[in-house]
């Protein structure tokens, strides 16, 4: 299993609070019909860590570190296609990266 704290995008000090709105909020932004897998894994995740008595079990007993993918989505998360600025559009008219 990928780390929860990376899949919600969470600190490990986070309440109950902050866990239900990271969850809420990654919900939103990735529902089930878009990408089912993913929704899954943040189901998961929530699932891991909803409670306080939860993340003190994840904390305690859970040795398994974090997946590369979750890494490299906190890098860079993947999320709807944003508009280039002018320079960005400029330079892909002029064959630049």
């Amino acid at each position: 299993m990928s780390d929860p704290y990376l899949t919600l995008g969470i600190t490990p000090d986070a309440d109950d609070d902050a866990v239900h709105a990271a969850y809420l909020a990654a919900v939103k932004a990735c529902p089930p019909e878009r990408d089912a897998r993913r929704f899954e894994s943040l189901r998961a995740a929530y699932e891991a860590l909803r409670t306080r008595r939860a993340r003190l079990a994840q904390a305690l007993f859970d040795q398994t570190p974090p997946m590369l993918a979750d890494i490299l989505d906190q890098a860079e998360p993947v999320g709807a296609p944003r508009r280039p600025d002018r320079e960005q559009f400029n330079a892909l008219l002029r064959g630049g990266a």
